[in-house]
């Protein structure tokens, strides 16, 4: 029977085609690509996220990542502030120092941490032969950081208060991490915060001694490196960032997995610049997913200790909420 000479089932097919389109339109807005320009540092804490590059696991999230290498983490924040950069590689000391600033930073990606026990992720290196053994041996001499007011600068200075030193009686001298070895062989600094891949390469070259692990030696399971964005940027792009999430996430999935395969290590040497074969000898991270807010608020403490900072910094504003450990 009809009505009005329609067919009984025309609204369905009407509301049907509606939901179709709904759909399709749905599907061509997640399947638009969006630039973004992030910046990295050539060292193994972005090996996950470099991986996530390679495998197109960002590019299947509809995402076209255009990176800028800089020499370590506090480099990266400016460019970000100014809007030159949507996401940038920094350290968990630059990302709080940020914050402290008023800049409000977001952690959008949990990058790595150190793991349970030494080697790991930064060694103080000298002079094959040079014997220092504390941070007492270091008083008035120089020491090679990539930065001042960093993570490896901080760590440093506690590594040496806690081993007798005086922080204050030591020069800390700026050097990017490639070029430390030879600011070493060359008597330019007397001991360097060398970071993986740089140290294991030396060490296998023999031409240097670790005189101490700063950061095992003074805090398990340092969340070290992190990406970041504004929060102005986080609040309006929260499908953006958690495109960038997910693609992390199969990044860290498939970099743990595959340490020691040819491909990865092939990944890393193409940043790094190191040898594949000693990459694989090569003290790895752990590559994470989610941050635990005491960890940060460890860091936090020593940022007063040794004058970083002031006053506490709302740690639970820095982590994007999805990342925060349960």
């Amino acid at each position: 029977m009809q009505r009005n000479g329609r067919p009984r089932g025309g609204r369905y097919v009407v509301v049907g085609v509606l939901a179709l389109l709904s759909a399709l339109l749905v599907s061509n807005a997640r399947s638009e690509t969006i630039g973004l320009r992030m910046s990295t540092i050539p060292t193994l804490d972005n090996a996950a996220f470099e991986a996530g590059l390679a495998k197109n696991y960002f590019g299947d999230e509809g995402l076209k990542i255009e990176t800028t290498p800089t020499v370590g983490g506090a480099a990266g924040i400016p460019a970000l502030v100014s809007g030159q950069l949507q996401a940038a590689s920094s350290n968990i000391v630059s990302i709080i120092l940020a914050a402290a600033r008023g800049l409000e930073p977001v952690i959008v990606i949990a990058g790595d941490t150190t793991r349970d026990e030494p080697p790991d992720l930064l060694g103080i290196a000298c002079k094959k032969g040079c014997g220092f053994q504390s941070g007492k041996d270091l008083e008035g001499k120089s020491i090679a950081v990539n930065a001042r007011s960093n993570i490896p600068w901080l760590y440093a200075r506690e590594w040496i208060a806690k081993t007798g030193g005086d922080p204050a009686k030591v020069t800390f001298t700026e050097i990017p991490f490639p070029q430390m070895i030879d600011a070493l062989q060359h008597d330019r600094v007397a001991a360097a915060t060398v970071v993986e891949p740089y140290l294991s390469a030396a060490l296998d070259a023999g031409s240097v001694d670790v005189v101490s692990w700063p950061y095992s030696a003074v805090q398990k399971r340092l969340p070290v490196a992190q990406f970041v964005m504004t929060k102005t940027y986080v609040d309006q792009h929260r499908d953006l960032v958690e495109r960038v999430i997910r693609g992390y996430d199969r990044a860290v999935d498939w970099t743990n997995a595959n340490l020691q395969s040819d491909e990865f290590l092939q990944i890393v040497a193409g940043y790094t610049k190191i040898a594949p074969d000693r990459l694989r000898r090569v003290t790895k991270p752990a590559f994470v997913k989610t941050i635990d807010p005491a960890s940060i608020q460890a860091v936090e403490q020593l940022m007063k200790k040794h004058g970083l900072i002031e006053a506490d910094v709302d740690v639970s504003a820095m982590i994007y909420p999805s990342l925060v450990a349960r």
